[in-house]
């Protein structure tokens, strides 16, 4: 995984805080203690385009009369599918502080 705030690489099992559940869940990055997430909306968008897709890819493969259509649909769903999967990435949900430097940057004025 890469951090989005830090830009370190860093490995699932290097993770050691966690927080909520399901498409809401939270990891800690271990380099710079940022909260990332991922956007339970494209989540859910990503699940959905999964599931009707092939849901109409099977209505296309059983009932001949209803294969256009359904290879339409399933045409839509996939592409819905790709679309939230490309821009499903972990985005900083909460910044770690950042310390007061004011004094050290004081002596250089």
């Amino acid at each position: 995984m890469i951090c989005s705030h830090c830009h370190s690489n860093f490995k699932a099992t290097a993770v050691k805080a966690q927080r909520g559940k399901g498409f809401e869940a939270q990891i800690q990055c271990p380099h710079c203690d940022a909260w990332l997430g991922r956007s339970p909306l494209l989540a859910k968008l990503k699940l959905l385009g999964f599931y009707l897709g092939v849901a109409a890819v099977l209505t296309a493969w059983l009932h001949a009369p209803w294969r256009g259509l359904a290879m339409l649909a399933a045409g839509f769903c996939l592409t819905l599918l790709l679309v939230s999967h490309l821009m499903d990435q972990l985005v900083v949900i909460e910044a770690p502080e950042v310390e007061d430097k004011s004094h050290e940057r004081q002596k250089y004025r």
